[in-house]
């Protein structure tokens, strides 16, 4: 029984077809990437003169789970062949050989790199990878010792980075700081360059996209605010007895129309550190006030 025939798209026959040269392929989830990539390899294995075999290819994924499909796939789709040709010697090795290719993940081919050439890495042969619970630990041990160096160095700007992020007397929220800044930039080609980059586009503090997206946001927050403390003046304006909270809000209202104001970061901050919310009066309650006029 023959499979159904598949109508590749031009852009589809396009990656199958091309030999040769290096492919960047880029699609939506579920556009069919992968049966594009298994019909690419089933007839690199099968068509020409002397085919190369299975097991001379590497297919790297990103998941077990997805190296498996395409393990599954591409045996499925030799054995449809060999279903159509079942003289063929060469379609009966690569149905042998589909179980021991180099289908895998990028990290256990990493890892299979590195013990068959330990020796000349300088590298204990019987090294392991360590699971998430030790890793954890040692995370743990090196952010401690990281900031214990920092807290003795008294460096300055260390200091304002843990008056500015620490939550309350602990080091929990600079530690998350850290790690997340730390985790986003092992996303990137070169971290370390990515950091750098970061630092020189932060290096002028009243200018830049950054900024100018920093002022817009706090701007729109103040606003935002201010209607709310509007709201809640008007409310007050409209009660005989909230209407000792008016003042307060009032005051509010224009503190944050001073903020609002700012033209440039260096203002705002110096608006918003010696800015304060007014206090509520005090006021009784309806019941309060009839048991005075009783007694």
């Amino acid at each position: 029984m023959q499979g159904t025939a598949v109508n590749w798209t031009r852009e589809q026959s396009q990656v199958i077809e091309s030999r040769g040269k290096n492919l960047l392929v880029s699609a939506a989830a579920g556009s069919g990437k992968t049966a594009v990539l298994v019909e690419r390899i089933i007839r690199m294995v099968t068509e020409g003169e002397n085919p190369p075999g299975i097991d001379e290819l590497l297919v790297m994924t990103f998941t077990n789970a997805a190296a498996a499909e395409m393990r599954e796939r591409i045996a499925s789709a030799i054995e449809q062949k060999l279903k159509e040709h079942p003289e063929n010697e060469h379609l009966q090795m690569q149905a042998t050989l589909v179980h021991h290719a180099q289908i895998t993940t990028i990290d256990s081919f990493c890892l299979n790199v590195i013990r068959e050439h330990f020796n000349q890495l300088d590298l204990d042969p019987s090294f392991r990878i360590g699971d998430e619970g030790e890793l954890l630990l040692m995370r743990a041990d090196v952010m401690e010792e990281l900031l214990e160096a920092f807290y003795a160095s008294g460096d300055s700007r260390f200091e304002r980075f843990v008056e500015t992020f620490a939550q309350g007397k602990t080091d929990a929220g600079i530690e998350d700081y850290i790690r997340q800044v730390y985790d986003f930039s092992q996303s990137n080609p070169y971290p370390e360059q990515w950091i750098e980059a970061c630092r020189n586009e932060l290096a002028d503090e009243e200018s830049g996209r950054w900024m100018d997206f920093l002022m817009e946001d706090l701007k729109r927050q103040v606003m935002e605010l201010k209607d709310q403390m509007e709201e809640a003046r008007d409310i007050c304006l409209e009660d005989e007895f909230l209407c000792a909270y008016e003042p307060a809000f009032s005051e509010d209202v224009h503190m944050l129309k001073g903020l609002a104001e700012a033209e440039a970061f260096p203002a705002f901050h110096e608006r918003l550190f010696a800015a304060g919310f007014g206090r509520l009066a005090t006021v009784r309650s309806r019941r309060q006030i009839r048991r005075k006029r009783l007694m």
